[in-house]
């Protein structure tokens, strides 16, 4: 992926597809075991009942206002039709899903809980996971139709779950089971569609890390803070080590050419930069367009703005000076700053040639 993502093949959309996904879950469990480590699981569990709640409503607010929904209508069967994020997609590369039901009431049925598996390899108990999936269900049927009614029921967290909701409203009856699964499976015949469900699952996650954020904040005020900083820290070094350990693993020096070219999130589908960028093994200079994070962040406000930032300066500092020690992160300008583009001005010194622009000063 990175600044050379494939967005033409299927396997190129399903790596882009596989890692966004992937990132809701690195966020929810970094983000949740400073709160659990520091004030133990009861008062966490409320704390991030109330975050996943509110993110569920935000996502049924979002599905309810696409274009899509608004063709469909309102029914149990539409809402799973319009589901605004890659879980499914996913899931049915593993093993087809199983959609049943009627408008009124219907059920899908997936091979796995999304997030378990990387929390139980990560050894972390995995009732956050499930905790999420039944609250950011609840979350979205208040967002999407008050007529509406979600649940989860699970054989076990690395077995069958399935996810049942109700309408009691008058169903628009436009949508069968049959279009659901169809729509579900058959989505990488239908590139844009695919990348923009990329799109949105990032979208998610920036999300994801915002309402959480708000909430052990509102809760902890500045130790809440801390523990915010402490779990966006957890998954920069996260991603960093993982994308050090793999460049030493194929023989690749650890630069920031190597980083970039082979960054761990899709580069060009999802974040959106311009074509004069400068890239050497210690310097990368490129303006950032489109970020899927600040996108929503934006939409909060100054609240949203300060998260943001919060996240950008953690983040991309622990990331890159884990990946080489030397990294140096600087920005001309940034979104969660107030301003129109990401300015990415990185370098490390010591792998500068004297033909890389050095760093403008005023």
């Amino acid at each position: 992926m990175g600044l050379v993502e494939d967005v033409a093949s299927r396997d190129g959309i399903i790596a882009s597809m596989q890692d966004v996904a992937f990132k809701q879950f690195l966020f929810l469990r970094n983000l949740a075991t400073p709160l659990v480590d520091r004030f133990g699981i009861d008062p966490s569990q409320r704390i991030l009942g109330r975050a996943f709640r509110h993110y569920g409503q935000w996502r049924g607010e979002n599905v309810r206002m696409s274009q899509s929904s608004l063709v469909s209508g309102h029914d149990a069967l539409a809402f799973l039709f319009n589901w605004d994020s890659c879980d499914f997609v996913l899931a049915n590369l593993d093993r087809q899903i199983a959609v049943s039901g009627t408008p009124v009431e219907a059920s899908l049925t997936l091979p796995y809980l999304p997030g378990a598996r990387y929390f139980k390899s990560r050894g972390t108990d995995c009732g956050i996971v499930s905790q999420y999936w039944s609250e950011l269900l609840a979350g979205m049927a208040k967002g999407y139709d008050r007529n509406l009614r979600n649940s989860l029921a699970m054989t076990a967290m690395d077995g069958d779950c399935v996810i049942t909701t109700r309408y009691s409203g008058k169903p628009a009856g436009k949508v069968s089971a049959f279009d659901v699964a169809t729509r579900i499976r058959e989505v990488f015949d239908r590139p844009a569609e695919a990348l923009a469900i990329v799109r949105q699952t990032s979208r998610n996650a920036g999300a994801l890390y915002m309402f959480v954020a708000r909430e052990i904040i509102k809760a902890y005020d500045a130790t809440g803070e801390q523990l915010v900083r402490e779990g966006v820290r957890a998954i920069g070094r996260e991603r960093g080590n993982a994308l050090k350990e793999k460049h030493l693993r194929e023989g690749k020096p650890l630069n920031l050419k190597t980083l970039m070219l082979d960054w761990d999130g899709p580069l060009v589908s999802t974040w959106v930069f311009n074509d004069d960028g400068y890239l050497s093994e210690g310097t990368w200079h490129q303006d950032c367009i489109y970020c899927p994070y600040a996108d929503v962040w934006g939409a909060f406000g100054p609240e949203g703005l300060s998260l943001g930032y919060l996240y950008d300066v953690e983040l991309h500092t622990t990331m890159y000076e884990t990946y080489h020690p030397g990294a140096v992160v600087r920005w001309d300008e940034l979104k969660t700053r107030g301003d129109y583009l990401c300015k990415f001005r990185i370098s490390i010194p010591e792998l500068m040639s004297p033909n890389d622009p050095e760093y403008p000063r005023q």
